[in-house]
């Protein structure tokens, strides 16, 4: 990761290509630098690494299986975005999505949703 930012984070994925197009048209936000086998997406100070999971360390998942959304990882990163409804748009179209409505749990008015990448990947979202 870069020395210029504070903040980094590594997110490992079956599809490289297929998770970093998501980001960076869900967020918005810019390929720092990468390769075939990662992207440094710039999200605002912070940087998010997306990782090609080696070939000989992917898990097997049956074909045609539905992507399932993996609610209980012990992190959950969250980003803002400036136009929620194209955030949403993009989410879908590039094979995730963003959640229509704010979990139970977060406050009244924080405008917060939960989302999800195509890996079924969990992030949150904030307009």
């Amino acid at each position: 990761m870069g020395a210029s930012s504070a903040v980094n984070a590594v997110m490992f994925v079956r599809d490289l290509a297929i998770v970093s197009t998501f980001y960076r048209q869900v967020l918005g936000v810019a390929v720092l630098r990468g390769d075939e086998y990662h992207a440094v997406l710039d999200c605002s100070g912070f940087e998010l690494m997306i990782h090609q999971i080696p070939p000989h360390l992917m898990p097997v998942v049956a074909s045609g299986e539905p992507v399932q959304r993996r609610e209980r990882g012990a992190v959950r990163l969250d980003f803002a975005v400036k136009d929620l409804t194209h955030a949403r748009s993009e989410a879908r179209r590039l094979g995730g999505q963003i959640d229509e409505r704010p979990p139970p749990w977060a406050p009244a008015g924080m405008n917060f949703f939960l989302a999800q990448d195509p890996e079924g990947n969990v992030f949150g979202v904030c307009a």
